[in-house]
């Protein structure tokens, strides 16, 4: 008997998440992390390189770089070590 997780295990490590989700997850563990809302900003995810890009002010910039260690380990957590962002810029 196998449990449901189990039977989509191997499109969960086949199947990568759209750059709209991945976007959209990252400006909600920003949110979380920082306590900023950045929804009226523009944010930019590179699939090839796997990279973020803000749009967003200096000042906030340099407070999301300050607290990037622990953004993306957030994302690895929620969206899997293969599909989460290596960096922002």
């Amino acid at each position: 008997m196998k449990t449901v997780g189990d039977l989509f295990e191997k499109y969960r490590k086949l199947l990568k998440p759209p750059q709209a989700s991945v976007e959209k997850e990252c400006l909600e563990v920003i949110g979380e992390v920082t306590g900023f809302d950045l929804s009226d900003y523009k944010i930019t995810y590179t699939v090839s390189t796997r990279t973020i890009s803000l749009g967003v002010p200096s000042i906030l910039k340099t407070e999301i770089k300050f607290n990037q260690e622990k953004i993306l380990n957030q994302l690895k957590v929620n969206l899997g070590e293969a599909n989460c962002p290596k960096v922002i810029i």
